[in-house]
């Protein structure tokens, strides 16, 4: 899904990723936000994955740090019933532009659900892809109806169990829309090889934008291997050493008993364990979501 001076993206660690707390309203037109502290290191340890908390936040990553869009204070109520618009789309445009980068037109929307709804994570993926692209990307928190968050019915590469969408008819979620240009997209689509990248419809999939915003559509990656479900899917635990537990107690298996570091290790010794069990034990279901 995924989603500028010219710095190549490598020449900012993450650790060193400056912060602006500066709201979006009050972004100057003509100028990026000034940084006025350094991001702390954020973990990226399997075991700790999704990485994100259960919060939500817009910012604008930008190549010279990450700039808050949030208002002060916080948000205390869903991005689709705020009496007026949470983050100035123009104060985004703004700043890409101040940064050398591709206007929101160019971009493709992209509503996340696991670790990429922070730029943390993005910026980490973009310096690990090794290529020479500009990094300033929005993400902004939004309103989705009928979307759940579940877990991919397979492991990532290091262990987890990544974050999967399925249809929940008469749910709703806040979570984080991001824009990626072309070449960000590209570079976050191959970090995604157990997902293809979806269209969902405005009219089935309702979203709100903490712009104010009604797209006609975004995109988001689903699972290709299913989600994991006990008669309905399992809505996402926000640690790892959660639904090794579940999974103990439906299955039994020695295979996701123990400390969550030592599970994600196996795992990831045998990528197809996993997905294994959970079939054999009929842990598995369709997330439907259209394709095509």
């Amino acid at each position: 899904m995924s989603c500028s001076s010219t710095l190549p993206v490598s020449t900012l660690p993450v650790s060193t990723l400056p912060v602006s707390t500066l709201p979006a309203s009050t972004l100057p037109v003509s100028t990026l936000p000034a940084p006025t502290s350094p991001t702390p290191s954020v973990p990226d340890a399997p075991e700790d994955y999704p990485w994100t908390g259960q919060a939500v936040r817009s910012a604008l990553l930008l190549s010279t740090g990450i700039a808050d869009l949030d208002p002060d204070g916080g948000v205390d109520a869903p991005a689709e019933q705020q009496d007026r618009p949470l983050v100035d789309v123009a104060a985004i445009e703004a700043g890409l532009a101040a940064d050398g980068a591709a206007p929101l037109a160019q971009r493709t929307l992209v509503v996340a659900v696991g670790s990429n709804q922070t730029p943390e994570t993005i910026a980490r993926k973009y310096a690990r892809s090794g290529r020479d692209l500009h990094p300033a990307t929005p993400f902004v928190r939004c309103t989705i109806h009928d979307l759940a968050v579940g877990h991919c019915a397979h492991i990532s590469a290091r262990g987890y169990i990544p974050a999967a969408p399925y249809r929940a008819q008469g749910e709703r979620m806040e979570l984080v829309a991001t824009w990626f240009d072309d070449e960000q997209l590209a570079v976050v689509d191959e970090t995604e090889p157990n997902y293809e990248r979806i269209h969902l419809e405005q009219g089935s999939f309702p979203v709100t934008l903490a712009t104010g915003e009604r797209p006609r559509h975004v995109d988001v990656y689903a699972s290709v291997w299913g989600v994991l479900a006990h008669e309905e899917p399992i809505p996402l635990r926000h640690r790892q050493q959660e639904i090794f537990d579940e999974l103990v107690a439906l299955t039994g298996s020695e295979l996701v008993r123990g400390d969550a570091a030592g599970i994600c290790a196996r795992l990831e010794a045998d990528p197809d364990a996993l997905q294994t069990l959970v079939r054999e034990h009929s842990l598995v279901a369709e997330d439907g979501l259209p394709r095509g």
